[in-house]
């Protein structure tokens, strides 16, 4: 007996690599990366993209998130050497970068440069000087940024950067005392997730502390106890504090109240090889300034400037913005809020209904087209006259024929996915409902999708929820701008087909936004059916629904009677 060549080969017998693990990197990052690649600009790119999307959550005045060389305006450069040199990234590095990110992002969203300027102005420094200070504010701002961040689950990835920071900054020590780390070391202290060990007198445990010669405390208790004595307002008071103008404001205070007291003791400390006062070196009678040379203009054909342009195009297109759109449509009206694409989802239970899915499958059927399929050239079968010159030869003179039935009209499903639906039980039935019902959807038409509808930070977030085969989910979360939604889910329509569906599922009318009226003058325009399921609706949000889509709303409350109510919503559309 002979086997196929193939068979023992065990690499052709290896399962498909659905993730890159490497063995021995730990990470926090490890547990929802999963598009990685073993080639440098697309994990790049993969993971700048991860980036941008946990920046999105600490605010929206962050900017664009790039790596140093890469164009941008206004936003944040990270140094891609931090994670370069084995792809896929290691787990422990993008958790170092994720926390970098988390930083500046908040450094950003707290206007802490331009606090920085207003600070330096009032306390009228020489240079000299004014390096010290600026090492105090950027690491008070960094205890601040750290505090927020505990507030969340950033927490643990500040943490890990701000782990690494210490450590590079023992290496690089020199004799003490000096302000780095003093500073490095209150950063610690202050920063903890716990919010308590400031109010511990510091003790020296490194090894230094074992004997009174060296030990430290000599040189940095007084100085803990005054940076201490403003981390209980900088940590709890501050982040109440509503408005950023505010909140910085307060900040500068508080520095201040005790810069001239730690000035005392750090005036004529070291500081780094960053200081101004060093950077001067003497050469005969003059003094050359290391910063004086002259940089040249990048070459177009540099190696960084080739790495910026491949992890560009590798990123592709970003999440599409239809504000502008939406504004024409709507006549410019200034309640219009914005909108966006979204692809920050989650993967979703299968809560398919398998009794509801087949009483669907009838209603679409009865809606569907019908038409023949056949299937020719088989060896069984019924005769097909026009084949039976195949007979003498191979025989294949037979066919079937079946009906195949299609909904001519594409159809998006739009689910309505903000703070109302909040509560598990609603949102797991809403999930039900909509998966059961864009199953039976794609039996008939292929090109069906399903989006979904959130406010995030003042925006209108639209997110596909069914992807390569995958049911997806998001959390309902902010106020109901349905008509924003609806011209907005109009516009991912592709025209091929005739009348169009949109079926809106929702618990109550809009409540944010320019309203739906524009919306259904939209559709109706552009021959969209627009079918809109009340579901779980109080009286109050019926009355509110019948006002806003008259006789193309009908109600759900109970999940087998969405057959019927569909069935009548399809008829509906028919005589229209």
């Amino acid at each position: 007996m002979q086997h196929h060549p193939a068979v023992s080969n065990p690499v052709l017998l290896s399962p498909t690599i659905q993730r890159f693990k490497i063995s021995g990197e730990a990470g926090y990052s490890e547990f929802w990366r999963r598009n990685k690649s073993p080639i440098e600009a697309i994990e790049l790119a993969n993971l700048l993209v991860s980036l941008r999307k946990i920046a999105s959550y600490v605010g929206r005045n962050v900017g664009t998130i790039v790596w140093t060389g890469m164009e941008y305006q206004s936003g944040i450069a990270l140094d891609p050497a931090l994670v370069m040199g084995r792809y896929p990234i290691p787990a422990a590095k993008t958790d170092r970068i994720v926390g970098l990110t988390v930083q500046r992002a908040y450094l950003r969203t707290e206007w802490s440069e331009r606090f920085k300027d207003v600070a330096l102005a009032q306390v009228k420094l020489s240079s000299r000087y004014a390096y010290k200070f600026s090492l105090f504010y950027d690491m008070c701002e960094r205890v601040y940024v750290d505090s927020l961040s505990n507030r969340s689950v950033l927490v643990s990835y500040t943490e890990y950067a701000r782990k690494i920071a210490i450590q590079n900054m023992y290496e690089l020590a020199t004799h003490p005392p000096t302000i780095n780390e003093l500073l490095h070391l209150w950063w610690d202290i202050a920063a903890d997730r716990s919010g308590t060990r400031h109010r511990e007198v510091w003790v020296d445990r490194s090894v230094r502390g074992l004997s009174a010669h060296t030990s430290l405390e000599k040189y940095y208790k007084e100085p803990f106890a005054i940076l201490n004595s403003i981390v209980d307002d900088l940590i709890n008071t501050c982040p109440r504090i509503h408005g950023v103008t505010e909140r910085g404001n307060f900040r500068i205070k508080l520095y201040l109240s005790i810069w001239p007291a730690l000035f005392e003791h750090i005036q004529f400390w070291a500081t780094d090889s960053k200081d101004p006062f060093l950077q001067y070196r003497k050469i005969g009678k003059n003094y050359l300034k290391m910063d004086d040379v002259a940089e040249e203009a990048p070459d177009p054909d540099s190696p960084g400037l080739f790495f910026a342009r491949e992890v560009e195009k590798a990123i592709g297109k970003k999440n599409p913005d239809f504000t502008d759109r939406v504004k024409e449509i709507m006549d410019g009206r200034q309640e219009v809020i914005r909108v966006e694409g979204n692809d920050i989802v989650m993967h979703a239970q299968n809560r398919v209904n398998r009794k509801l899915l087949h009483n669907l499958q009838f209603v679409l059927k009865a809606a569907a087209q019908r038409r023949m399929v056949a299937n020719r050239g088989l060896k069984t079968g019924k005769i097909d006259r026009r084949r039976l010159y195949r007979a003498p030869t191979t025989g294949s003179v037979f066919q079937t024929k079946r009906d195949d039935f299609e909904l001519v009209n594409d159809v998006i499903l739009l689910v309505d996915a903000t703070g109302s639906m909040a509560t598990p039980k609603r949102w797991e039935k809403a999930e039900e409902i909509f998966q059961t019902l864009f199953s039976a959807l794609k039996l008939y038409n292929k090109n069906a999708r399903l989006f979904a509808y959130n406010e995030v930070r003042e925006t209108c977030k639209i997110s596909e929820l069914y992807l390569r085969n995958q049911f997806y989910t998001v959390l309902p979360h902010g106020k109901t701008a349905s008509g924003e939604a609806i011209i907005a889910t109009a516009m991912n329509l592709k025209g091929k087909h005739k009348k169009p569906f949109i079926i809106h599922i929702t618990d109550g009318a809009s409540n944010w936004g320019g309203g739906v009226d524009s919306a259904i003058q939209f559709c109706k325009k552009n021959r969209i059916h627009l079918l809109t399921l009340g579901m779980g609706c109080s009286e109050a949000n019926k009355d509110s629904l019948r006002e806003e889509y008259g006789k193309q709303v009908q109600f759900v409350d109970k999940v087998e009677a969405l057959p019927g109510l569909l069935r009548a919503l399809l008829n509906h559309s028919k005589s229209n």
